[in-house]
């Protein structure tokens, strides 16, 4: 009889540490969830990376020391950014993100859910034109040395220049809308009082 209370008594306290958990893991309507924060900060951070990992590319010729590293981190990384992005938009799925502050004048709402929905989808066209491009020889992307992910389409000289021409501008547009973003965020946070940035930074 003992033993079937314990047995209980733990399952419970489990079933309760889980929940915890997930609590914190979670968005709810009023928080960002910790993995949201992680995502939205690793993403931010890697577009940064990257889009200065591209200017820096662009001033080297063949023979420079890093031209190939270079090359291949910048690959690497926009694979990371493609897959992160893929489970943000997954993870909103399941876990809807919060309600807009309350504070917020209509139009404001607007512009921030516009917003989310432009910056998560440029998320996922950036990296995918830059996968394009790599893979428009047909040979496949290393990440990192770990793994090799395969051309799936068949990349013309035409479409190459294209795609080529698409990633130059979506990396600016994307950057942009980073910028805007974040003075929005500051905005909001520091003049306004409304907690925006306080939000994304520790819930």
């Amino acid at each position: 009889m003992n033993n079937t209370i314990d047995a209980q008594a733990t399952e419970q306290k489990n079933t309760g540490a889980t929940s915890g958990i997930m609590l914190i893991i979670k968005n709810n309507t009023r928080r960002f969830g910790l993995l949201t924060r992680l995502l939205h900060w690793s993403v931010a951070l890697l577009i940064l990376g990257l889009t200065w990992l591209g200017w820096y590319m662009v001033d080297l010729t063949y023979y420079d020391k890093w031209y190939k590293d270079s090359l291949d981190y910048h690959k690497s990384l926009g694979m990371l950014v493609l897959g992160l992005a893929m489970v943000k938009l997954g993870w909103q799925w399941y876990s809807p993100l919060p309600n807009t502050l309350t504070e917020l004048k209509p139009l404001e709402r607007i512009a921030a859910r516009l917003m989310h929905t432009v910056l998560l989808t440029s998320m996922i066209l950036l990296p995918l034109t830059g996968y394009l491009i790599s893979t428009s020889a047909g040979q496949p992307v290393a990440v990192f040395n770990w793994l090799q992910i395969p051309a799936v389409i068949a990349v013309d000289k035409g479409l190459r220049d294209l795609v080529i021409e698409l990633h130059y501008y979506l990396a600016y547009a994307t950057l942009l809308l980073v910028a805007g973003h974040a003075g929005a965020a500051i905005k909001h946070q520091f003049i306004d009082k409304h907690d925006t940035l306080k939000r994304m930074l520790w819930g």
